[in-house]
């Protein structure tokens, strides 16, 4: 996975504190997109600081071939914001996924080349039909 990291308004001190938390908290992310190619997918993150409410903003954008999926928080702690931003995150990632696999259940249901009894029973009486009109 590809990480891109862009800082505004931040401190070498903050910036270093940052780079140093991130790296524990994307290995849950990675954790799950074991799924995809290593460079199929994009990490992207933003860190912001506002000087007039001393707070920080985090914003995670996670790029893959399929969908595309953001998160940000705010908080006045650069690890808390990194922490509420990555579990919203993984909440939408575990959602993505349960999605896809329900999706591919669904389709094995479908895909069935035999076909069920009741059309058999249901096309040999209405041939019968057919046979007794002409």
């Amino acid at each position: 996975m590809k990480i891109t990291r862009l800082y505004k308004n931040v401190s070498q001190k903050e910036q270093e504190l940052f780079d140093s938390y991130l790296p524990s908290k994307i290995e849950q992310v990675e954790s799950l997109m074991t799924h995809f190619q290593d460079d199929s997918v994009s990490l992207d993150v933003k860190m912001e600081k506002y000087d007039k409410h001393d707070a920080y903003d985090v914003e995670f954008v996670l790029k893959m071939p399929m969908k595309t999926m953001k998160s940000k928080e705010a908080s006045h702690g650069i690890t808390k914001a990194v922490d509420l931003a990555k579990d919203r995150l993984i909440v939408q990632l575990k959602k993505f996924q349960s999605q896809i696999r329900q999706d591919q259940l669904n389709a094995r249901r479908h895909s069935s080349i035999r076909k069920p009894e009741i059309h058999e029973k249901v096309s040999e009486s209405v041939e019968q039909e057919l046979r007794v009109e002409v």
